[in-house]
């Protein structure tokens, strides 16, 4: 009788080991559904998330390498984050602070308290703010690589797939800004034949000497830059980039009024569609060799 039991008890903790291994398979194979089809499609996942008045951009690549840049103004960064990865996935590859406003900082804080994160860029500009005292004190306590952006640097995510950091043209260490959206750093996403640009806060100053450089900038989507405010977008950047699609990341009702009526008009100019994250909430990308694909 006692061996008799001890079968029995056996056999109900297989049963109970092979039915726990067979649901935790499931759950970890299961993740968002863009994330399955992007990596199924071999194509390369491009998000701007809702924030609010602020910018994120959430970049995946076919082989799981993810990048995010900037995180708004707030925590709502963490909730976006946990719609497109798997909550076992607690890491990110590379985060860019492209200036420490708070508007594109504040989220990127959280971030770091609650992922691993390998590897952080920004521009190492001197800055007051106690955001960015906390920035980098998060940085060096959990020793995070720390790579200050200057133009020519490439973030490789896979082959054919890669951030190229386009400005600033020389390094900013240490240098202090009154107008920290001077120091904005600018990249352009590449996916073989796609591109996006992406401005941050980057200002007419920048777009210019952006426009007078030897750089190919025709992108097929456009970040709009500071949130679609009319220091920004100027006539000569917007002819030089040529986007068939615009994205403007803004706060619905926000207290600055952006997106400027003037900008809009310049955009449909040149632009077959222009999303919004107030209107349009996340707007998301699968892009492949030739273009990008905006997910409906």
């Amino acid at each position: 009788m006692f061996w008799k039991n001890r079968k029995i008890i056996f056999y109900i903790f297989l049963f109970l080991f092979l039915a726990a291994v067979l649901i935790w398979s499931f759950i970890f194979s299961q993740g968002p559904a863009s994330v399955l089809n992007s990596l199924e499609n071999g194509k390369t996942k491009v998000v701007f998330f809702d924030v609010g008045q602020g910018n994120s951009v959430f970049i995946e690549a076919p082989n799981g390498n993810q990048v995010l840049a900037d995180g708004g103004p707030g925590s709502q960064v963490l909730n976006k984050l946990g719609e497109q990865m798997p909550f076992f996935d607690r890491e990110i590859d590379v985060v860019i602070l492209t200036h420490p406003d708070a508007d594109h900082l504040n989220g990127l804080i959280e971030v770091l308290k609650n992922y691993q994160v390998n590897e952080v860029i920004d521009t190492c500009i001197e800055d007051s703010g106690k955001g960015y005292a906390e920035w980098k004190k998060i940085i060096e306590e959990k020793k995070i690589h720390h790579l200050c952006a200057q133009a020519g640097q490439k973030i490789k995510l896979a082959d054919g797939v890669e951030l190229d950091i386009l400005f600033p043209f020389v390094s900013l260490e240490g240098v202090k800004f009154t107008n920290t959206n001077d120091s904005s750093i600018v990249m352009e996403f590449v996916s073989n034949n796609s591109k996006i640009m992406l401005t941050g806060d980057a200002e007419v100053k920048t777009e210019y000497q952006l426009v007078n450089s030897s750089l190919n900038l025709k992108s097929q989507i456009l970040q709009v830059g500071h949130h679609g405010s009319k220091s920004s977008t100027s006539q000569e950047f917007l002819a030089a980039v040529n986007p068939e699609i615009a994205v403007i990341q803004v706060g619905a009702d926000n207290r600055y009024g952006h997106p400027v009526q003037e900008i809009l008009d310049r955009l449909k100019s040149v632009s077959n569609k222009i999303f919004r994250t107030d209107e349009d909430g996340d707007i998301e990308f699968l892009c492949g060799k030739n273009n990008c694909v905006i997910i409906e």
